[in-house]
């Protein structure tokens, strides 16, 4: 083991290197920057989302923190048919993916497992929200975004896929039956009439390809589904 990045109270879902310019986290060139000969201001970074509900931003080098984000998560379907007050706030629901753009420059998109995804600054600066105008209560599962940035496709708990464009923020289509169509058929199934969960999305990077794949257990197998 080389390195050890310790602070999330709980499972780290997703994990991912960035290179961002230090000025970006508010942390200066400092003298250790120049020991290593670093002479760009640029950081390595190592950017985590936790079931803690928070994004930690840390010194890829050092292994310290830089930055912990606590995105506003509204509460939804915690429970199987209980929808509770929509303007609550809560710090402990999952945040399973951290999408890192190149436009706009310096930014992530954050989903928690709530009916909100965020566009946000690597110092916590919510910039856009992504919400769904079709209904309410549904959470967000996976997601992942386009080559060129302008597309983000995220995955709910109701089955659908969503569309959202990145620079508007509106949601531009839905995808149906998306979960069911990656994942086995559930005919014979006495749970049929709920839709399988999506573990992940991915975006092919020269097609205009979406992947999706799932947790059914039903499978007994992995399964991939490629949408053009």
């Amino acid at each position: 083991m080389l390195k050890e990045f310790r602070g999330h109270t709980s499972y780290v879902n997703c994990c991912s290197y960035i290179v961002l310019p230090q000025s970006v986290l508010g942390v200066g060139g400092g003298g250790r920057a120049r020991q290593e000969g670093n002479t760009n201001n640029n950081l390595l970074a190592v950017v985590t989302g936790s079931a803690d509900g928070t994004v930690r931003v840390w010194d890829g080098r050092s292994a310290e923190p830089i930055r912990v984000i606590n995105p506003p998560i509204i509460q939804t379907s915690i429970a199987k048919g209980t929808i509770h007050d929509k303007d609550s706030i809560v710090g402990s629901k999952s945040i399973h993916t951290v999408l890192h753009l190149h436009t706009p420059p310096n930014s992530m998109i954050v989903i928690p497992r709530c009916e909100q995804a965020y566009l946000m600054s690597y110092t916590g600066i919510i910039l856009r929200a992504f919400t769904r105008d079709d209904k309410q209560g549904c959470d967000f599962l996976a997601g992942t975004i386009s080559p060129s940035n302008q597309w983000l496709f995220i995955a709910a708990d109701d089955g659908e896929c969503v569309v959202f464009d990145v620079s508007m923020g509106k949601m531009e289509k839905i995808i149906r039956s998306f979960a069911a169509d990656c994942s086995s058929s559930s005919s014979g199934r006495s749970d049929s009439t709920k839709p399988c969960e999506i573990t992940g999305l991915v975006c092919h990077p020269h097609r205009g390809f979406i992947g999706g794949y799932s947790n059914d257990k039903g499978q007994k197998r992995g399964m991939l589904t490629l949408w053009k």
